[in-house]
């Protein structure tokens, strides 16, 4: 029992002395953020054809603070990444990335579930598909 009493009463007085509003802390979920890591690419398909066999790797790291990136290392030997920042919805089990993109900024949602970021897009003409897994 005091082992859970402990942690609650001084997470209770850390925000009285902080000046915390407890309705605005938001779920233990919302605090803990368990969806922050780094996702390997398990899938990645352009237009149909398996494309992840050209690649070392490809991953997307969502950071605690909002940022995203995704870096990438052809078996070339080449390599780069691109950034942007991230939202999580839990209860309809999506993810908004937002990356700048020239002077506009660019915004698309994906769903999220159980640890897997499903990314569909159309690029050039061409339907993408990838699955990030954590």
């Amino acid at each position: 029992m005091k082992k859970v009493f402990l942690p609650v009463v001084l997470l209770f007085l850390l925000c009285l002395l902080c000046g915390c509003d407890a309705e605005k802390l938001g779920s233990l979920e919302d605090l803990s953020l368990p969806y922050t890591g780094v996702y390997e690419c398990e899938r990645l398909d352009l237009g149909g054809k398996d494309k992840l066999k050209d690649f070392e790797y490809v991953r997307l790291e969502l950071k605690y603070d909002g940022a995203f990136a995704v870096a990438y290392r052809t078996e070339d030997g080449l390599s780069g990444s691109l950034g942007g920042s991230y939202t999580v919805d839990t209860e309809r089990e999506t993810i908004t990335f937002r990356a700048a993109y020239g002077r506009r900024t660019l915004q698309r949602t994906f769903p999220m579930k159980k640890g897997v970021v499903l990314v569909e897009e159309n690029f050039l003409g061409t339907p993408l598909f990838a699955e990030f897994k954590m």
